[in-house]
Order: C-alpha cells, then sequence, then structure tokens
C-alpha cells in the first residue's frame, strides 16, 4: 500500500501546474467571418513584413470570400476584459474596394488571406505557427489532431468561440505538400467549417504554441443517383464523415514577407 501511494504520488500534478494550452491558444485566434451570402471559419496570424510593422491576416478558405456579396463582412472575435473574462467582439471588415477583392489569394489553391483592422483586440498566432515544408516531415498517418470550427454557423457560447473537434489525419501520402496539397482527417465536417484550422494534437510551433497543419476545405460525400422516371433523375449526396484538408504550409507561398498590403481601418460593426 505505501508503495502504490507512492506511485500514485510521483503521477499526481502539482498544485498549481497546468496542462498544454496549445488548444485554447488556438481557439483564441479562431474566428467566425460572417456574410448573409456565406460564413467560414478563419485563424487569424500575425506577421511582422518588410517594413517591420506587424499586421494580421485572417486565413480561410478562398470560397467562403468568394461566395459573400457585398464589400464588407464581419469577423466574430473576443476581447478579454477585466476579471479574467471575455466580450464577443465583432468588426466589420472590407472583402472588396471598388469591385476588386481586398484578400490574398492562393494561385493554385482554395486559399485566402484577408487583411484585418491593426486592433490589438484581435488575438493572433504568430506566423511560425504554420509549419515550414522540413516540418511536413514530422506528420504521420494516423496522428491525432484538433479542429476549430463554426459548423453549420453554430458557436459553443454567446461569446463567439468556435467549436473544438478531435480527428485523425485519414490519408497517405502527405508530403511533398507541392504534390499532395490535400489530405484528409477522420472527423465530421459541415457547411461554416470551411477555413477552419487544423492543429497536430502532440507536435507544437517554435513558440510552444499549437501547429497549424492544415486548413479545412470542405467535407467529403458520396452520391447516390436513382433515375426515377425518364425525365426525373434523383440525387442523394452522402456526407462520410470526413473532412478535405488543404496543407497550411501552402499558406507560406500565399503571404508576402515583403511589400507588405496596406490593412484596411478599424471599424466597428454595426
Amino acid at each position: 500500500m505505501t508503495g502504490l501511494a507512492a506511485l500514485v504520488f510521483l503521477v499526481s500534478p502539482l498544485p498549481g501546474a497546468r496542462s498544454d494550452d496549445a488548444a485554447e491558444k488556438l481557439l483564441l485566434a479562431t474566428c467566425k467571418l460572417a456574410n448573409d451570402a456565406s460564413t467560414g471559419t478563419s485563424t487569424v496570424v500575425l506577421l511582422t513584413q518588410g517594413d517591420g510593422k506587424p499586421r494580421r491576416f485572417a486565413i480561410t478558405a478562398n470560397h467562403v470570400l468568394e461566395q459573400m456579396a457585398g464589400d464588407s463582412c464581419v469577423l466574430v472575435s473576443r476581447a478579454q476584459v477585466e476579471g479574467g473574462g471575455f466580450q464577443r467582439l465583432e468588426i466589420r471588415v472590407p472583402i472588396r474596394a471598388n469591385g476588386q477583392r481586398t484578400w490574398l489569394k492562393h494561385p493554385g489553391h482554395d486559399l485566402a488571406a484577408l487583411p484585418l483592422p491593426d486592433s490589438p483586440n484581435i488575438e493572433a498566432l504568430p506566423f511560425d505557427c504554420l509549419p515550414t515544408p522540413e516540418q511536413l516531415a514530422g506528420f504521420h498517418a494516423g496522428d491525432a489532431v484538433r479542429v476549430a470550427v463554426f459548423p453549420e454557423r453554430a458557436e459553443a457560447n454567446s461569446i463567439g468561440f468556435a467549436m473544438l473537434r478531435g480527428g485523425s489525419i485519414a490519408s497517405y501520402p502527405l508530403v511533398p505538400a507541392t504534390a499532395h496539397p490535400m489530405f484528409l482527417v477522420d472527423t465530421m465536417s459541415w457547411p461554416g467549417d470551411s477555413g477552419g484550422p487544423v492543429m497536430h494534437d502532440s507536435l507544437r510551433a517554435p513558440n510552444g504554441g499549437p501547429l497549424l497543419i492544415g486548413v479545412v476545405r470542405g467535407m467529403r460525400n458520396v452520391t447516390d443517383t436513382v433515375k426515377e422516371s425518364r425525365f426525373v433523375e434523383r440525387r442523394t449526396h452522402y456526407p462520410l464523415g470526413i473532412a478535405e484538408v488543404l496543407h497550411a504550409a501552402l499558406v507560406r507561398e500565399m503571404i508576402p514577407d515583403t511589400a507588405p498590403a496596406q490593412p484596411p481601418p478599424d471599424q466597428q460593426a454595426k
């Protein structure tokens, strides 16, 4: 009994000890992009570009922004308040000016980076949360991942936090990203999840925060087609419970570290 008690003591956490908070940091930097015509998920990253000024970008799927009508959308974030709580924060962000998009678009993949207002209230992850090509060698089929999303526009609470889901990498091979830009994750995906960040469950960025290995592109379905008559054909789409994910490393090809994009003015949503 004495030996057992000693063992329990050794493996018990010390008072005041904290577990890894990478998932919490991910949730703080995950925001909804909302528009009457389209809604998706984004991750805010912070990059210091060539002029030395830090700038924030919302990383998402390009189709989320393309499908939005009008010249702006609302970014749903949170601001910390005195006492340790949070307050919902909605910021209107321009997405078009004079009919031209204001976001950066990957030339070959469904990825986008939307410049954000220079607001200190918008939580962001350091740019090195995005893996380099060398770090891709650490990912393997079957690895556990976490996904932060807003399925069907739903939020985890009234403050506006995303929902954190779990899954595992479900396809092979994964590298090189240029040859295999998309991989699969064994987790249910819904409309509204597009653009959601996928973090590795155990690997961490150089800063100790979450390592974003992917960006949700959409869900994988199978389609059943039934010919009901000579002129009527009915198609039913069945979700497989699989998310299609683009390598987050591709974001590095999209955001330059020189010739910085001018961020839009800070405008509160009305």
